[in-house]
């Protein structure tokens, strides 16, 4: 059941029906049976690293807090609905601590491989034309509501594939690059899916068009790369390099080919970042926000501190203040500094560093956007976070037997 729900989770997170108004999907459900199916075993993955541990039961409580406080003032079911992910997703780790490294790294290959060629497809033949209701969109909603920036001819500013946004696609590639760089596949079968599947990843991360994680992952790549070269036996580095570079110049051929795709990169990461000053209406939502605040009275000012803003305050953004603005600070120090603490835990190990690189991406992302609302973007850094420190601890448990049998 692990299995399968890692599989929904990455290649087909938005499967499912929409329900009284609210999304009932498929990956909600078995979050749901994940987390309770052993919830001793759910807190003891906490409890394994005390700083994360503190940071999730901080946010916990004082998220429970803010929910309880909203909802008595008439907080709507939707913004609610928003808050439970964010309170509840890093738990789903916990699936990935069940299965082997091995498996966990299988399915990803596949989720990567099958999300981005949908994405292809959704890209030459049109996303309206493409999407199946009920299983790569939520049966009851509609695609033209989804943030995807359709133009005049029908062509769209970013592709959402299966995750019905291009902020989320651009996120679990991000992070499905970074731990397939750190993945040794055993058998040549997976060994070809692992490089294929590297190759549609960063792809799909050009076709998303979401900037916010677009412009951390290709600010970091360089070091993402050296990480990847350090990690690999001397004996291995000349080989690995040679078939990754030939892969690389068949995917730059290919996108030469395909210049709309090039065109469409490069005019969304840098002509229209560079001709939007405000970052999409960023600033002045922010500004008006903390203007509003600036008139609050005492007990509004420690209501928005601690808990967050009313229902009825007319403040939010997007990224790190919006968080700010919806859950007071102690919760935004407590969701931010977890993910940092996550991103030090992975560094300390040299063979989960450049999956820290991708899960500080998405942090990048998280303090810009708000797609730590929706699903699957949390559950997926949980995920893709404890498959990397149950590696290290599976490889832990092989040298000891080995040094025992001696």
């Amino acid at each position: 059941m692990d299995a399968l729900y890692i599989f929904i989770t990455t290649a087909l997170p938005k499967a499912g029906a929409q329900v009284a108004g609210l999304p009932l999907t498929l990956n909600l459900l078995l979050t749901a049976y994940v987390i309770l199916r052993h919830p001793n075993q759910t807190l003891l993955m906490m409890q394994r690293f005390r700083g994360l541990a503190v940071a999730y039961g901080t946010l916990f409580v004082f998220g429970v807090l803010s929910m309880l406080m909203a909802v008595a003032q008439g907080m709507d079911a939707f913004r609610l609905s928003q808050m439970i992910v964010v309170v509840g997703s890093p738990l789903a780790g916990i699936a990935a601590t069940r299965i082997t490294s091995k498996r966990f790294s299988q399915i990803i290959i596949c989720s990567l491989i099958i999300v981005n060629v949908y994405g292809l497809i959704q890209y030459f033949a049109g996303i309206e034309n493409t999407s199946v209701a009920g299983l790569t969109y939520t049966l009851g909603q509609s695609i033209d509501d989804k943030p995807i920036g359709l133009k005049a001819d029908g062509t769209a500013e970013k592709i959402i594939s299966t995750y019905q946004n291009g902020n989320s696609l651009g996120i679990f590639n991000a992070l499905g690059i970074s731990f397939m760089l750190t993945s040794a596949q055993s058998s040549r079968f997976w060994k070809i899916g692992q490089y294929f599947a590297l190759s549609l990843g960063l792809i799909g991360i050009m076709l998303s068009g979401s900037r916010s994680i677009q412009i951390p992952f290709l600010l970091f790549l360089i070091i993402l790369l050296v990480q990847f070269i350090k990690q690999l036996p001397p004996r291995k580095r000349g080989m690995t390099l040679s078939i990754s570079g030939t892969i690389l110049a068949f995917g730059i051929v290919y996108l030469l080919a395909q210049r709309t795709i090039i065109n469409q990169f490069i005019d969304r990461l840098v002509k229209q970042t560079l001709a939007d000053p405000t970052a999409s209406g960023r600033t002045n939502q922010w500004s008006h926000s903390f203007e509003v605040i600036s008139h609050m009275d005492g007990g509004q000012v420690l209501r928005q501190l601690l808990f967050g803003r009313s229902p009825h305050t007319d403040i939010g953004g997007e990224g790190l203040p919006e968080f700010f603005f919806m859950f007071g600070i102690v919760s935004t120090a407590a969701f931010y500094g977890g993910l940092l603490y996550i991103v030090w835990c992975c560094w300390q190990r040299r063979s989960s560093r450049t999956i820290a690189i991708g899960i500080l991406c998405v942090f990048c992302a998280f303090c810009v956007d708000q797609s730590f609302y929706y699903p699957p973007n949390i559950m997926n850094v949980a995920l893709f976070a404890a498959a990397a420190l149950n590696r290290d601890r599976e490889t832990s448990r092989r040298c000891l037997s080995i040094s025992v049998s001696k």
